[in-house]
């Protein structure tokens, strides 16, 4: 059952209504009721990938239980996230792990291939449990959470079934902690506001908007370009990656205000996961800006642990010995250890592929370093060459470079391969053509003049919208308007969305880019 669909918004209004008019101890229980069999639609109806969903859950449900134990705590947290780290690495990763065992055997001249092995990689790529990516991470935040005192275990196994399966969440997130989500799911009781329903369903809109409008229109240009690269070379490949990273933006956005208008509906309010990224100055502050529940989770459960670990201990006294008590403001090599860790989960996480790895990977964590590193050489550039660093022309420069630095990353998310990746860019300057850009060469591309003039339009209203909410709060603004104004405004927005959202021969209502994870 995709987000994007008739068959969700009557599913949604029936929920909405039942869940309104129901006491508030009978409110989580219909929750998990809807949930669940959203989840089963989204398992497309399979007893197998529903069985693996429901006893990840449960086990861990049993597991943190026990953890108040004194003595059986600690073993059975270790065990307990070894399983999750495990059934998330087979089921998604097997067949990437699979193939480097394959590459290795080659490489010596040995043929490793094996009938069981197989066997495993058809097996856990046929019942991949729906969205493991993001319930793995959020039940591993809970038994974390329990075994560190931070949250007390669920005793309802029911609850615990409910925090991990919301269904808003079972799309693509947020990746939420119990902490946030216990007291909205379980605590007072719900009651129907107009003014919350209305708020919400406008961030529904506007996801929709992004979507439908902006992000589809994206895509058909840069599926065309990035399937026939050796074809649509030069500065074609430059306008791809800077579409893709756009599109990316709109898909993965939009879906993130569907979900949030939706729980926003039900007075259940998630984190948010994006806060206008192409604003940004660094690439450090741009990932702190985009998919922001993902950097918390290995911010607060990798990143933090590993730091306090006894080998980043032992790290940071040996620097200390060898590069003096001021090591860390020049050359923090323990912390770029633990970033290097923290940013090859993030690319792994992304996809068992090495593009992955590479592009939103170790790519973002060199650039990252080497900006640490080279920070006071830039300093001195800046002083010598009498820049000045307060002026709009300035801020306007760091947030392109920061755009055109994430965008060739993200281009490797987007190929097929590494190696596609690398070709791909060999490709954009084997050929100087810029007069593709005045010859009308886009036109032949998937979109003619009138839908290119919808997106560059579309593209204009998120930029509006966009520079607005570095202001200020946009919803909260509009709700200072008259009802007329704020009525008139959300008609049109409609409107646009039915008359001018993308439902091409090859569109799929289901296919969001992070949904796939």
């Amino acid at each position: 059952m995709s987000l994007i669909s008739i068959q969700f918004f009557l599913f949604f209004f029936l929920v909405c209504v039942i869940y309104f008019l129901l006491p508030a101890k009978a409110q989580w229980v219909w929750l998990l009721i809807a949930s669940l069999v959203f989840y089963y639609s989204h398992s497309f109806y399979s007893p197998h990938v529903y069985l693996w969903f429901l006893g990840i859950v449960l086990i861990n449900w049993g597991g943190a239980l026990f953890m108040d134990k004194p003595r059986a705590g600690k073993i059975v947290f270790r065990c307990v996230l070894i399983f999750d780290v495990l059934a998330l690495c087979l089921f998604k990763y097997s067949e990437f792990i699979y193939s480097i065992i394959l590459a290795i055997g080659k490489l010596f001249g040995a043929d490793f291939t094996n009938y069981l092995c197989d066997l495993i990689v058809y097996y856990t790529k046929s019942y991949c449990p729906e969205k493991i990516s993001y319930f793995a991470l959020i039940i591993i935040a809970y038994i974390t959470d329990v075994y560190w005192g931070k949250s007390k275990a669920l005793k309802n196994p029911g609850k615990a079934l409910l925090f991990t399966s919301y269904f808003p969440l079972m799309t693509s997130g947020p990746i939420v902690t119990i902490e946030q989500m216990e007291g909205q799911l379980f605590g007072e009781k719900h009651r129907f506001s107009y003014d919350r329903c209305v708020r919400g369903m406008e961030r529904v809109l506007w996801g929709l908007f992004k979507k439908l409008v902006i992000s589809e229109r994206l895509a058909v240009i840069v599926t065309m370009i990035y399937e026939h690269y050796e074809v649509f070379n030069g500065f074609y490949i430059f306008v791809a990656t800077a579409f893709f990273a756009l599109q990316l933006y709109c898909d993965f956005s939009g879906l993130m205000d569907i979900v949030l208008g939706c729980s926003e509906v039900l007075g259940i309010n998630l984190p948010e996961n994006f806060q206008t990224p192409f604003y940004s100055v660094s690439l450090s502050e741009f990932w702190r800006r985009w998919h922001i529940t993902l950097g918390a989770f290995l911010r607060d459960y990798v990143l933090y642990p590993l730091e306090r670990s006894a080998l980043l201990k032992k790290m940071r006294k040996f620097c200390k010995a060898h590069l003096g008590k001021g090591y860390e403001k020049k050359y923090n090599f323990p912390l770029y250890f633990s970033l290097l860790i923290s940013w090859f989960l993030i690319g792994l996480w992304h996809g068992g592929g090495w593009n992955y790895i590479f592009g939103v990977g170790l790519y973002m964590w060199a650039v990252i370093v080497l900006g640490e590193l080279l920070s006071p050489v830039f300093k001195w550039l800046v002083k010598v060459l009498h820049i000045n660093t307060e002026c709009a022309s300035y801020t306007l420069f760091l947030r392109l470079r920061t755009f055109v630095l994430f965008m060739f990353g993200l281009s490797f998310f987007r190929a097929n391969t590494l190696e596609d990746g690398f070709l791909m860019w060999k490709s954009a300057f084997a050929r100087f053509n810029p007069w593709i850009f005045f010859d009308e060469s886009f036109y032949n591309m998937g979109l003619d003049r009138r839908e290119w003039g919808i997106l560059l339009i579309g593209l204009l209203v998120l930029f509006v919208v966009s520079y607005l909410a570095q202001k200020r709060d946009v919803r909260a603004f509009l709700h200072e308007q008259n009802f007329v104004a704020r009525l008139l405004l959300f008609a049109v927005l409609f409107a646009v969305i039915i008359v001018y959202g993308w439902y091409g021969a090859d569109y799929n209502a289901a296919d969001f880019i992070y949904g796939r994870f």
